[in-house]
């Protein structure tokens, strides 16, 4: 069904206002009409009535009927109006128009009734005589203030509703001229008002559909041209707008395009709503379309992917994994636009495959090597121990002896560094066998502070423990947590001179905290990052003098992720260093996301 303009409408209104108006003026004007007419009509009985009281006083006095009806019969006549000469007592003594003995008595006449009490009568009746609705106007006749009579005048209705039709008619044939007038005004007015109007609507839906070329003319100076030019400025403004847009757009698909990574945005239903060519590459789609609007389940088909997707929607925290897709490992990074209204899921993949195959490469060549110069290396601890018995059995030379010192510590430093690459390469390789068992941390800590008691008394340190009773047994492998702690009451030991190193282990909500704090040297903050590096050393002077290999933080930070935990540190020069292990834990014997 089409639906009505705007300007038929307006015109509606306007037909139902002039319609309504000059059906009122009618009515109103011709009540108005009648009321003045009859009153006039009125009053003029009532002179006619006066006139004929002083030519009919005097014989009202010597009561000559005859004459008194002989008399009202000619004015009567003459002027065109029923005269009716009425005694006190309502006998009918003349009447212009019938015979006044074949008249009934008129004393029950409502206007004759007021005449009589010296007043003047008016009454529009029927009159049973003359068979029609009358206007009757009746006065008292008197003569030194006595009651003679009355003289009546009256008019026929039916010649007043003739007089007024005509009157009427002429007034609805003006009504009808004025509002034929007016409508075909308001038919000019309505176009006129709806013509801009029309053109606004006109160039607002072409801006809808694109077009923000599209302008309005009009040379309006009222609330109609403040629209169209205030339209005007907006498409001005949307043009602009859409074309900076399209400059962005294109610049971000060149950005993405020449991305080496494949990357994927996903809204908050979990559809897909842009990806670059590189993604596409990753999952063998050619097409770009073929995957917007589908769901990222559809599309990846790995659990391990979509669990972590699914993960930093619940947690809101930007988060990295690997994942393998086919024949490729990819680290895939994913974080939550900050966007307030619509939060959408950006998803990075970067394919690493090759530097895992060098890794694993470095890896097994470090992890060969270390297996190869374990034996040798025993062999000359061996010997040399030989070597040194002999001599001190015989008596040689003290020179020779601290020689074969020098070899036997840096023999056994050797071998420290060929373990600790061991255990290194099989914790990154996860060729590490990690026994999970229900362990008691307090009892761990207890067995491994033991080590360190001579190391203690040498330099006069204080190891303070406070473990929380609440802490409950939780899986892990207890022989990783040891060499955990070991390396990290070990780095606080060899970096302190003076003070206390303080091990403490706690609960917080869902988290179990171990934390390492020394009062020693303290990490500068350019080297805090690099610290977990294998083979770096903040102060190699005090390394060598202790004989570290510079594996054991790297070490630790392993075992802490093998456990699904993280690793802090907190540390200022001269006031010493604080390592923080949070380990995630899920329930009574269900701990370290194992």
């Amino acid at each position: 069904m089409r639906r009505m303009g705007i300007m038929w409408k307006q015109f509606l209104r306007y037909f139902f206002i002039i319609v309504i108006t000059a059906s009122l003026i009618v009515f109103l004007a011709s009540r108005e009409i009648k009321k003045h007419y009859l009153t006039t009509l009125e009053s003029n009985l009532e002179h006619q009535a006066e006139l004929v009281k002083r030519m009919v006083t005097d014989l009202m006095t010597s009561e000559d009927v005859k004459e008194i009806d002989a008399l009202v019969k000619v004015i009567g006549k003459k002027i065109n109006t029923r005269i009716t000469i009425i005694k006190k007592d309502g006998m009918v003594i003349g009447d212009s128009e019938k015979d006044p003995y074949k008249m009934e008595n008129h004393s029950t006449r409502p206007e004759i009734i007021q005449a009589l009490q010296d007043t003047v009568g008016s009454k529009i009746r029927y009159s049973s005589t003359v068979k029609e609705n009358m206007l009757y106007v009746a006065i008292p006749i008197k003569e030194n203030d006595k009651m003679l009579g009355v003289v009546r005048t009256s008019s026929f209705i039916p010649e007043i509703k003739k007089s007024l039709g005509t009157i009427n008619q002429k007034i609805i044939y003006s009504a009808i001229v004025l509002a034929i007038f007016a409508l075909l005004f308001s038919i000019f007015s309505s176009r006129h008002f709806t013509k801009p109007i029309k053109e606004i609507a006109n160039a607002a839906e072409k801006i809808k559909n694109g077009n923000f070329a599209t302008r309005t003319f009009t040379k309006r100076k009222d609330e109609l041209g403040e629209l169209s030019n205030a339209l005007n400025e907006m498409a001005r403004e949307l043009q602009r707008l859409f074309t900076n847009l399209n400059l962005e757009r294109e610049e971000l698909q060149a950005i993405l395009s020449s991305m080496v990574e494949g990357l994927v945005v996903i809204n908050k239903d979990g559809k897909i709503v842009l990806s670059n060519k590189q993604f596409l590459d990753i999952i063998n789609v050619f097409n770009g379309k073929q995957i917007i609007e589908k769901t990222y389940w559809e599309i990846f088909q790995n659990i391990e992917i979509n669990n972590f997707i699914k993960s930093i929607f619940q947690d809101g925290r930007a988060k990295i994994c690997e994942v393998r897709l086919g024949e490729n490992i990819y680290l895939v990074s994913g974080c939550l636009t900050s966007d307030t209204i619509e939060k959408k899921l950006i998803i990075v993949l970067h394919n690493i495959t090759e530097i895992k195959q060098v890794e694993k490469v470095k890896a097994d060549f470090i992890a060969n090597v270390a297996h190869e110069l374990k034996t040798p290396l025993t062999s000359i601890k061996g010997y040399t121990e030989t070597l040194e018995h002999e001599l001190v059995s015989t008596f040689a030379a003290t020179k020779q002896l601290h020689f074969l010192k020098i070899i036997k510590r840096n023999t056994d430093r050797l071998i420290n560094i060929v373990s600790d690459l061991l255990i290194l390469s099989n914790l990154e390789s996860n060729q590490q066998s990690m026994e999970i068992k229900k362990v008691a941390l307090k009892e761990i800590i207890a067995d491994t502070v033991k080590i360190f008691d001579e190391q203690l008394k040498e330099k006069k340190l204080t190891l303070d423990i406070n473990v929380s009773q609440k802490i409950p047994k939780v899986n892990a492998d207890p022989f990783l947590i040891e060499q955990m702690l070991i390396n990290l009451i070990d780095n606080a030991i060899k970096y302190t001179e003076k003070g206390i190193i303080t091990l403490k282990v706690y609960q917080i909500s869902d988290e179990i905290i171990i934390q390492v704090q020394d009062t020693g040297i303290g990490i500068p903050g350019k080297d805090i990052l690099r610290i977990f590096e294998r083979f770096y050393v903040v102060d190699k002077s005090r390394s060598r003098e202790f004989g570290g290999t510079g594996l054991g933080l790297s070490i630790v930070k392993h075992i802490v992720l093998a456990h699904k935990g993280k690793i802090d540190v907190e540390s200022e020069i001269g006031k010493g260093s604080k390592f923080i292990i949070t380990f995630p834990y899920y329930g009574v014997g269900e701990s370290l996301a194992l």
